[in-house]
């Protein structure tokens, strides 16, 4: 996976720092930008390094208007309804951390674009809990987080995300195309389980998994055939669950790469 490079994009710092990477100088507003996209599916580097929980509303380096913009489109975001609680991750895989962040993402990322995006969107908000831990949620106020689970894994102010564009969903239905997903691993980053022993995270059911996945998108071709392109892809997440809640749920999307690993 390639290092980010010096400058941060502005939308990643006003976002969640979900893992003490982003997240001790991401505290600004907390509303993730994740990259990929099922179209063009270009690279966005996972980021790595740590740094420190800035003293001021807005860190050094940010414009305080940027930061308002980000808030504001947020605002105004529709709240997506709930699907139905039938289709919740449940069971013993909704227990564990690492099991519940690997499903959620085989779910997230296997999209048939023959059927409604808005029905996955719903399901986003289904599995979506908030948490007000101030390394995630940093300037978002309580009345708009609910609002972020969504957000994350659709917000295209930097680049693609992780579902689609409406315009790139319907482009891909028109091709009959659909994806699949293998999870590769999952793991606790190393900056996260270090920012929590050093006492920085005070939401005790907060948590942060980096999950590791092969996607193939498939699409018709003429006399049957199909093909198929597969892609290298990691998102890091943060979680909401025990003891602050009897299960694990999704708060946010705070990166998300791809890799082309080319076509068959």
């Amino acid at each position: 996976m390639t290092r980010p490079s010096s400058g941060m994009p502005l939308r990643r710092l006003l976002t969640a720092a979900g893992f003490v990477v982003a997240l001790l100088t991401v505290v600004v507003l907390g509303l993730a930008s994740r990259r990929a996209s099922t179209t063009s599916l270009p690279t966005r580097p996972i980021s790595s390094a740590a740094a420190t929980t800035p003293t001021s509303a807005t860190p050094a380096g940010i414009p305080e208007g940027a930061a308002a913009a980000d808030l504001a489109r947020l605002s105004q975001a529709p709240l997506v309804a709930p699907a139905p609680r039938s289709e919740a991750i449940t069971g013993e895989v909704a227990q564990q951390p690492d099991l519940y962040a690997a499903e959620f993402v085989r779910r997230l990322l296997t999209q048939d674009y023959t059927q409604p995006r808005g029905a996955l969107l719903s399901w986003v908000q289904l599995e979506s809990a908030t948490t007000s831990e101030p390394l995630v949620v940093g300037l978002v106020p309580p009345a708009l987080r609910p609002r972020m689970a969504v957000d994350s894994v659709t917000d295209t102010t930097n680049g693609p995300a992780p579902i689609p564009t409406p315009a790139e969903w319907t482009a891909l239905a028109r091709q009959r195309a659909w994806t699949t997903v293998t999870i590769d691993r999952v793991v606790e980053p190393l900056a996260w389980s270090n920012a929590v022993a050093a006492g920085r995270v005070t939401d005790p059911g907060i948590t942060g998994r980096e999950v590791a996945a092969t996607l193939t998108r498939h699409t018709p071709g003429p006399a049957g055939s199909t093909t198929d392109a597969r892609f290298s892809v990691a998102i890091a997440l943060n979680l909401e669950g025990p003891p602050a809640r009897a299960s694990w749920w999704f708060v946010t999307a705070v990166t998300y790469t791809v890799v082309p690993m080319g076509a068959s």
